[in-house]
């Protein structure tokens, strides 16, 4: 019997393949560039989410009510009923009203622009910028903690005025309303509805 010892170790070495599988478009790519392994995996997941993307287009679902207020930024968009406002707000007196938009927003995420803190659950609404107005300092505008009466499709309830709504889908006269005060006067399935405030 042969000793194993004298055997070369290239004996027990791997056969070279039979076949070579010829150069794709892949393996040349990768051998080509530094980094090619890397730039065709960003380019598979930017196409993922380029299709992503394309197949919800082709469903609706960015323009479906149903899904798009799933998105708690439904104050997000272009303003849909016509705007306005009238009355006066300064200091010790508010006797300010509107008509407008009406979304919904989580007041919870943190200080609002008055500087208080609520949740959900609180009765409190933000008031658009240019009925805001504007202030060195926020917190101190006549507006913040003014009682209003907001009325939509489905009824009206008593809010205080807490926080500023941006200018994007916020237009003059509009209100973002906490979800506590929106589910009370209108569908949250909807998102945006046609609004009026007046003071207490």
């Amino acid at each position: 019997m042969q000793d194993t010892k004298s055997i070369p170790s290239s004996f027990f070495s791997e056969r070279e393949p039979l076949i070579n599988p010829p150069p794709t478009i892949w393996t040349k790519f990768n051998a080509r560039y530094r980094f090619g392994k890397w730039i065709l995996v960003g380019l598979g997941l930017t196409g993922i989410i380029a299709v992503m993307f394309i197949t919800l287009g082709v469903l609706d679902i960015f323009s479906n009510n149903r899904y798009r207020n799933q998105v708690p930024l439904t104050s997000i968009g272009k303003t849909v009923y016509d705007g306005d406002s009238w009355g006066t707000a300064t200091e010790g007196h508010f006797d300010m009203g509107g008509k407008g938009d009406g979304t919904y927003y989580d007041p919870g995420v943190g200080h609002t622009a008055c500087g208080t803190l609520h949740t959900a659950s609180d009765y409190v609404v933000a008031l658009n910028e240019y009925d805001y107005g504007q202030h060195a300092n926020p917190n101190n505008a006549p507006v913040c903690g003014a009682c209003i009466m907001v009325t939509g499709p489905l009824g009206t309830q008593k809010a205080t005025i807490q926080d500023k709504c941006p200018k994007v889908g916020c237009g003059r006269g509009s209100l973002d309303l906490s979800p506590a005060v929106f589910n009370k006067i209108g569908d949250p399935f909807y998102g945006r509805i046609a609004v009026s405030w007046t003071h207490c």
